[in-house]
């Protein structure tokens, strides 16, 4: 039997060819199922990007803390230690830490989360708390002078 080339029926990756069928086209997304999404993804997104450019930067303080150490160890330690500073900092739910101290123990609802979203993003919704302050002020002060030690030494 001869094949010719210009009848799509004989191509090799044809719908028509029994080894190599084309695979079934893919569904087509209407962009009003999108519709629904609020600032809540976009915060999302910024914050993921702002933990991959966290490991970044700890990635680079523990090539420079095993080179300049020359121990594996003390790399280690860095990594470990950045860590649980990155994941203090980037992981709570601000949204739900930033009620009022006697609302912690009640969930956060859709509408105190709607009011939280609509203050606006980042910075310009970041509210100081004294005792959050002095809190994290104490414990990555101490974590910070631990490490310090350690890798210094």
């Amino acid at each position: 039997m001869h094949r010719d080339p210009r009848n799509p029926a004989h191509w090799p990756f044809s719908a028509n060819h029994r080894l190599f069928p084309l695979p079934p086209p893919l569904p087509r997304l209407h962009p009003a199922r999108f519709a629904s999404f609020s600032a809540a993804p976009r915060r999302q997104m910024a914050n993921d990007a702002a933990l991959r450019a966290s490991l970044v930067w700890l990635a680079a303080a523990m090539v420079v803390v095993g080179l300049w150490t020359h121990s594996f160890k003390k790399a280690m330690a860095t990594y470990g230690a950045g860590v649980l500073g990155i994941a203090g900092v980037l992981l709570p739910d601000w949204d739900y830490f930033d009620r009022d101290f006697s609302k912690w123990t009640t969930p956060i609802s859709p509408e105190e989360r709607a009011a939280i979203a609509s203050r606006g993003s980042g910075l310009a919704r970041f509210r100081m708390y004294p005792l959050r302050l002095a809190v994290y002020t104490c414990v990555y002060g101490y974590g910070l002078y631990k490490w310090w030690v350690f890798v210094s030494s």
